[in-house]
C-alpha cells in the first residue's frame, strides 16, 4: 500500500515537471481536467450488467454446491469426488460463458470511458486529465477517498458521463 502511494506521488511529480519543463506546454498554459472515475463507472450502464453477471455466477455456484451436497449424501468420499468432477465438467462451459460476458462488459465500459474522456478533453482543449481521488484501503472493509488534487483543475466528470450516454446510445458509429 505504501509503495502504491509512493508511485502515485512520483507520477504526479513527474506530470508537474513535464507541465513546467516541456516548452510547448509552458507556452500554452496547461489546463488540467479532473474526473471522479468511480462516479463515471457507476453511471455506465454496463456496471449494473457486470454486477448482475457476478450475482448470477454466485447464485449458480451456490445452487451447484447445494445440488452436490444433496446428491452426495450417503456416498463415499470417492463417489462424492467423482460426482463433483462430473458436475464441474458440466458447469465449466456455463461458468466460462458468464465470465466471458462479464469481461466483455468490463472491456466495453473501459473503452467507452476512455473515448468519452478523450472527446470531452479535446473539446475543452485540456492538456491533461487525471482522476481527482484515489481509493485507499484502510482496513479489510473500509476504503478512504483521498484527494489527488487539492486545488485547481476543471471537473469534467458530468460531461464525461453525458458523453458516455451518447456513446452507448449510438454504438458502432
Amino acid at each position: 500500500m505504501r509503495r502504491n502511494n509512493s508511485l502515485v506521488g512520483l507520477i504526479l511529480i513527474a506530470i508537474a515537471i513535464l507541465v513546467i519543463a516541456i516548452p510547448g506546454w509552458a507556452a500554452e498554459k496547461a489546463t488540467v481536467g479532473l474526473i471522479d472515475i468511480n462516479k463515471i463507472l457507476d453511471a455506465h450502464p454496463n456496471t449494473q450488467k457486470i454486477l448482475d453477471a457476478e450475482k448470477k455466477l454466485q447464485e449458480e455456484m451456490e445452487k451447484r454446491q447445494t445440488e452436490l451436497n444433496e446428491k452426495g449424501k450417503g456416498k463415499t468420499r470417492e463417489e462424492v469426488q467423482k460426482l463433483e468432477e462430473e458436475m464441474n465438467a458440466e458447469w465449466a462451459p456455463v461458468r466460462d460463458q458468464i465470465l466471458k460476458e462479464r469481461q466483455d462488459l468490463i472491456n466495453q465500459r473501459y473503452s467507452d470511458v476512455i473515448a468519452a474522456v478523450k472527446k470531452v478533453a479535446e473539446s475543452q482543449k485540456l492538456t491533461l486529465v487525471i482522476r481527482s481521488e484515489l481509493r485507499i484501503p484502510v482496513s479489510q472493509n473500509e476504503l478512504l477517498e483521498m484527494p489527488i488534487v487539492f486545488y485547481g483543475g476543471i471537473d469534467i466528470t458530468d460531461q464525461v458521463i453525458e458523453e458516455i450516454k451518447n456513446i452507448v446510445a449510438a454504438p458502432g458509429e
